[in-house]
């Protein structure tokens, strides 16, 4: 199963992490991950290229994570309609496919 854990600060989406493989079919052929992954990282290169913001994700097999916390104010709010966008199309992927892939928000 795939965890997703966004985390908000004064109601801004700060940072995310995305762990584990969902599980719905063979590595390779998975279209649970895939959408996670395109959607995830569709987001973080927009945050990267289109709002030229110097992020530093961590990417590894099977996990992805983003902090924004040591930004200022003004560079969170231009990240959230990006961080909302996300947040939204992974509980799309959650309502369709709650057996491999859970989306939690935490206040911090």
């Amino acid at each position: 199963m795939t965890e997703i854990t966004f985390r908000r600060q004064n109601s801004k989406i700060v940072s995310f992490n995305i762990d584990g493989h969902s599980g719905y079919a063979e590595e390779g052929s998975d279209i649970v991950c895939a959408a996670i992954s395109a959607i995830s990282l569709t987001i973080v290169n927009g945050i990267a290229g289109v709002l030229k913001k110097k992020i530093k994700p961590t990417v590894k097999h099977g996990f992805l994570s983003l902090d924004l916390r040591g930004f200022s104010v003004e560079d969170i709010d231009d990240c959230q309609i990006l961080m909302e966008t996300m947040l939204l199309g992974l509980k799309s992927v959650e309502i369709e496919y709650d057996d491999y892939v859970v989306v939690k928000e935490e206040e911090v």
